[in-house]
């Protein structure tokens, strides 16, 4: 977490010491599945799809796994987490091992839930969250994996990956280089629009803190921060300063929100929330381990 996830990393350091120690668990293991999806240099992709087989294998079947797999697996399926969450989580990475442009909205949004908010909702029982908190969960999954496609325009697309909906109207590739001032606020206007919907869903979990319990709550909560932090600062620095260079928070940035959260200063709290659950997210009901599917 220290070297891939800083802003959650600082988050971490106010959980609980056992729900830290499970939370690094299950971040070693995502982030080395996520890896093994994206990394070329981890090896030929026929090898590496294979390592994610076996890496799903150990986590579903931890008592005849082993290595990270077994690990982490063991520890989420005793928490109750379910195996259709571990399953549609991996099978997301496989299906974006490849070059991919996303076409939809609906498909963005189900790209995101299955990379991240899955992630939420395994974290669910980590920091200990009441029987009504998994929505909230993947609610700021979902954000925070918008926050990080907004991030990553350019490092995505130098991968074959284009995560902006082309039914938004503008391409991968004036996405990753636009050309001209006319690109460049088409571009931004597209990116902008995934922040704000970012938002939304921020918005949204925040009313799920109060189903962690006091203990654990206030990392979330910074997590949360930070997280959208980023995406703030994009949309401050604006279209001039976004292609120069990956947007990242400072030391003195991540204080500065971390301070607002101890005074309980937010920009987001008391605004309107949307049911993202019941609109955005409506067409994901039918995935086996969804919140509130059959």
């Amino acid at each position: 977490m220290n070297k891939h996830a800083k802003s959650f990393s600082w988050a971490a350091r106010f959980l609980l010491p056992g729900a830290r120690q499970d939370a690094a668990q299950l971040y070693a293991f995502a982030r080395f599945a996520d890896d093994l999806a994206d990394e070329e240099e981890l090896g030929a992709w026929d090898h590496r799809m294979q390592q994610l087989q076996e890496l799903e294998d150990s986590a579903l079947n931890p008592e005849t796994g082993s290595g990270l797999g077994q690990q982490a697996g063991a520890m989420l399926l005793a928490k109750g987490v379910s195996a259709d969450v571990i399953r549609y989580f991996m099978a997301s990475l496989r299906e974006d091992a490849n070059p991919r442009s996303i076409r939809t909205t609906e498909e963005l949004l189900q790209f995101a839930y299955g990379v991240a908010g899955t992630v939420g909702q395994m974290m669910c029982p980590i920091l200990g969250v009441f029987a009504k908190g998994p929505p909230y969960a993947v609610a700021l999954g979902v954000a925070m994996q918008l926050t990080n496609i907004a991030r990553d325009v350019v490092e995505d697309a130098a991968r074959g990956r284009c995560y902006i909906p082309a039914q938004w109207g503008v391409s991968a590739e004036t996405l990753r280089a636009p050309q001209n001032p006319a690109q460049v606020a088409q571009s931004f206007a597209a990116i902008r629009k995934l922040l704000l919907m970012a938002d939304d869903f921020y918005r949204y979990s925040l009313q799920g803190l109060r189903t962690i319990p006091a203990g654990n709550r206030r990392a979330i909560r910074i997590a949360t921060s930070l997280y959208r932090g980023i995406g703030q600062k994009i949309l401050d620095n604006g279209a001039e300063r976004y292609w120069l260079g990956r947007t990242s928070l400072g030391r003195l940035e991540k204080m500065t929100l971390i301070v607002a959260c101890y005074l309980g200063m937010s920009d987001l709290s008391g605004a309107t929330t949307r049911d993202v659950m019941s609109s955005d997210l409506q067409h994901l009901k039918l995935i086996p381990g969804f919140p509130g599917s059959d």
